[in-house]
C-alpha cells in the first residue's frame, strides 16, 4: 500500500499542495482532478520520488518499481521506435506486443521525428506498459489522441495493469471511468 501522509509542497512563496494525504492499495486506481497549477503533476512527481514534500511524508514506494508516462513523450530523437522501449531493459517480444496492441507494429523501425504526435503518445504508453514495473503512474496519457485510440489504449493498458496500482492526473472523468479509477479531487 502507498500512503501520501498530510504532504505539503511549495514552489518559493506559492503552495501547491497543503496537507495532502490519500491511500492507494494493491489493485486500486486513482484519477487526480483539479485545476491547472493546483500540483497535480507535483504530486506525480513526488510519487516518482524525483521532488520530496516540504512536510509529510509517503511510505510503501520505498522498494517499489514505478513505470510512468510523463506529460511530454520523451521520446529519444536518434532511437527509432523499438529502440526506444528496449533500451529501458524491455525484451523485444514485450515491446513488440505493447506496440501491437497499440496500432504502432508498422512503425517499428521508424524515427519518432517521422510519427504523427498521437502515435508518438502510444509509443510512450507502450514504453511505460513494457517496463518492469510496480505501480503505474501516468500523467494525462492520452493527450493528442483520437476517441478511438483512447478506448483501445485504455483497454490496453487497464489489461495490461493486472493487479498493480495505477496513479493518473486527467481533466477527464470519461477517461478516469474506462481505465476504472476513482476520481480523488486535489
Amino acid at each position: 500500500m502507498i500512503n501520501i501522509n498530510n504532504i505539503s509542497f511549495s514552489y518559493g512563496e506559492k503552495h501547491v499542495i497543503k496537507d495532502f494525504s490519500l491511500k492507494i492499495a494493491e489493485r486500486d486506481r486513482v484519477c487526480i482532478f483539479g485545476e491547472s497549477g493546483c500540483g497535480k503533476t507535483t504530486l506525480l512527481r513526488i510519487l516518482l520520488g524525483l521532488e520530496i514534500p516540504q512536510s509529510g511524508g509517503v511510505d510503501g514506494i520505498e522498494t517499489l518499481k514505478p513505470s510512468v508516462v510523463f506529460q511530454e513523450n520523451r521520446l529519444l530523437p536518434f532511437k527509432t521506435v523499438l529502440q526506444n522501449i528496449t533500451v529501458i531493459g524491455a525484451d523485444e517480444n514485450t515491446t513488440r506486443f505493447h506496440l501491437s496492441a497499440l496500432g504502432l507494429s508498422d512503425v517499428c523501425n521508424e524515427y519518432p521525428a517521422k510519427l504523427s504526435g498521437g502515435m508518438q503518445r502510444r509509443a510512450a504508453i507502450a514504453r511505460a506498459l513494457s517496463a518492469e514495473y510496480d505501480y503505474l503512474v501516468l500523467d494525462e496519457p492520452f493527450s493528442g489522441l483520437d476517441k478511438n485510440n483512447i478506448i483501445s489504449a485504455a483497454r490496453h493498458i487497464s489489461q495490461s495493469l493486472g493487479d498493480r496500482p495505477l496513479i493518473m492526473v486527467s481533466h477527464s472523468a470519461s477517461e478516469a471511468e474506462l481505465l476504472g479509477a476513482r476520481i480523488i479531487n486535489i
